[in-house]
């Protein structure tokens, strides 16, 4: 076996590995990453706030509707002629005016509450709309530089990765197909010398048996980190 086009081939792959890396680690690829989630939680903030409002407005028309009721009452009891009136129909309409006062007075302090409840729920979605905002057009240039460095690097990309194609002709499709399940773990370099009695790559000792393979091919694949190990 011609170890020296699978080293080639690796060599060749080396670059297209790390201008891979490069593109996966890219800071304004990770920006954008992060304010497209900035936005979608923001947006699923102002459906919850939205929903939130929802909630206060009904629970403000039915203290509303409680409330004109109350307070109809108590203009019927201020209608009435008292001078008409018993004196036990008077004590009535006063027990039933204090009731009415008091009812007045709770629906009030609920009319209040919703109106602080109202303003800190406008106050958290305006806070909420100007980070979506935000997040949307730092997301928007994030990903407008990352496009522009995946454009640039896009054909030395191709070149490479049509060199690799090519040299793949010369070398063992088995071999090949290992080296690309390797790879695709991330696992680099995927092609190590023996050291010694070692895999070059996480350092195992091979048995005897497994270098009298690898002295007789040429190559192996290690049992512990699955790398191609050679020897020359």
């Amino acid at each position: 076996m011609d170890i020296d086009k699978i080293l080639e081939y690796q060599k060749l792959d080396s670059e297209l590995f790390k201008l891979e890396k490069s593109i996966r680690d890219n800071a304004d690829k990770k920006t954008a990453s992060q304010m497209q989630n900035n936005a979608k939680v923001a947006q699923e903030r102002s459906y919850k706030l939205n929903d939130m409002a929802k909630n206060l407005e009904k629970e403000y028309n039915n203290i509303k509707s409680q409330f004109d009721i109350q307070k109809k009452k108590m203009d019927e009891i201020f209608a009435k002629d008292v001078d008409s009136l018993s004196a036990e129909e008077v004590e009535k309409l006063k027990v039933l005016k204090d009731k009415l006062s008091a009812n007045l007075s709770t629906l009030e302090r609920n009319f209040a509450r919703i109106a602080e409840s109202m303003n800190n729920l406008l106050s958290d979605f305006n806070k909420t709309r100007k980070a979506f905002q935000m997040a949307k057009e730092q997301y928007a240039d994030a990903k407008a530089k990352f496009d522009k460095t995946q454009s640039e690097l896009a054909p030395h990309k191709a070149e490479l990765e049509k060199k690799l194609s090519s040299l793949e002709k010369g070398i063992d499709k088995d071999i090949v197909e290992s080296y690309k399940k390797r790879r695709v773990e991330n696992i680099f370099p995927v092609v190590v010398p023996l050291a010694g009695n070692c895999c070059g790559g996480c350092r195992t000792e091979l048995s005897l048996a497994n270098l009298s393979v690898l002295k007789e091919k040429g190559v192996l694949t290690c049992e512990h980190c699955h790398r191609i190990i050679y020897v020359k």
